[in-house]
């Protein structure tokens, strides 16, 4: 089965990365000063300070402790005098892992892939600073030089941490669910990730059956089921989306004050101008009020949705046992059923999306 990748949380990864080039970027004059005056400063400890301290989440007091602790943890890996590239792979490890381990909870997995990728390259960063300084700036290191390496060690340092954001599925129905997850929240969010933890759970429970037509087509089933639910949880994060351009409220607040406007002016061309703003506004009310009420029913077909994803999960259970023949039997049965589980459920009469558009 040919495995997906997804890049999660992009924005993010593009403001962090830009946040700790110019991290790098900004310990510029203190580098090129320590090279000038022949102070053995650690290139690879400076970039990595300024670039975990310039990506790290939180106010400027999270910073400061950030920094402190992390420029004690630099210097000592740097004093043990190891070999140059197991130095620099620590300082690495040490700076992603103090930037990311607010998220370690989280995904530990992909946080400690991130933590040795940016640990890994940044001795390439560091390899591909002192080519450039050989070619380019060699005998006069100046500000430029010290400009481009420390942000080329913050780059590499900065790539290396994309796994922490890379999640792998090996089902692209559990992937849309996954991707769905991040555009959703509060109930609907939860009935999508609800449905990716079953349809995992039913597809190992199918792997356990004979192989053979009828497996192929349960699987074929399962899908489809699945596949519903994000259909329907992607309409309603639209809905949603459309909603959040004007609130009810706001818009019953203007009404009632042009109508109160209205009443009062003695201009006999005003007020027809605030009867009309008012009605034309209260037709937009009563189109919000129309969208709300489809996506209260996109909700309510969502809940359905996902109890035929449970009702295929307990029919899976419920199958376990018998001989492997009597297995591949059942599949095909079990495929039969659920199919017209889910021909039953399409007969509900959905929504149609409306194709005007709401004025915010």
């Amino acid at each position: 089965m040919p495995l997906l990748v997804q890049l999660e949380e992009r924005e993010d990864f593009e403001k962090r990365t830009l946040l700790a080039l110019a991290g790098a970027a900004a310990l510029t004059p203190v580098l090129a000063l320590t090279t000038r005056v022949y102070l053995p400063v650690n290139t690879a400890w400076l970039a990595l300070l300024g670039a975990a301290i310039a990506s790290t989440r939180g106010g400027w007091k999270t910073r400061l402790a950030m920094g402190v602790g992390l420029m004690v943890g630099l210097t000592v890996i740097w004093q043990i005098r190891a070999p140059a590239a197991l130095t620099q792979f620590c300082m690495g490890m040490l700076a992603a892992g103090a930037v990311d381990i607010w998220r370690m909870a989280r995904r530990p997995y992909r946080v400690l892939a991130g933590v040795v990728g940016a640990g890994a390259l940044v001795p390439l960063g560091m390899y591909v600073k002192s080519v450039l300084d050989a070619r380019l700036f060699y005998p006069r290191p100046g500000m430029v030089s010290a400009l481009v390496g420390l942000t080329v060690v913050a780059l590499f340092w900065s790539v290396g941490r994309l796994a922490a954001y890379v999640r792998v599925h090996g089902n692209r129905v559990e992937a849309r669910g996954a991707a769905l997850e991040g555009q959703l929240t509060g109930e609907a969010q939860g009935l999508v990730m609800r449905t990716v933890k079953l349809h995992a759970e039913c597809r190992r429970e199918v792997g356990r059956m004979a192989a053979g037509p009828g497996r192929k087509e349960l699987v074929g089933v399962l899908d489809k089921l699945a596949t519903g639910v994000f259909t329907l949880a992607e309409e309603y994060a639209e809905m949603l989306a459309r909603l959040q351009g004007a609130r009810a409220a706001d818009v019953s607040t203007q009404v009632q004050e042009l109508r109160a406007k209205a009443a009062a002016t003695t201009d006999a061309v005003a007020r027809r101008q605030l009867e009309l703003a008012a009605s034309s506004l209260g037709e937009e009310l009563n189109h919000l009020d129309v969208l709300d009420r489809k996506r209260e029913r996109l909700l309510a077909q969502l809940h359905a949705q996902v109890a035929l994803v449970e009702r295929a999960r307990v029919s899976l259970v419920g199958a376990r046992g018998g001989d492997v023949a009597a297995k591949g039997a059942q599949a095909a049965q079990l495929a039969q059923r659920l199919a017209e589980l889910g021909q039953e459920d399409a007969g509900t009469p959905r929504p149609q999306p409306d194709s005007s558009r709401v004025v915010s």
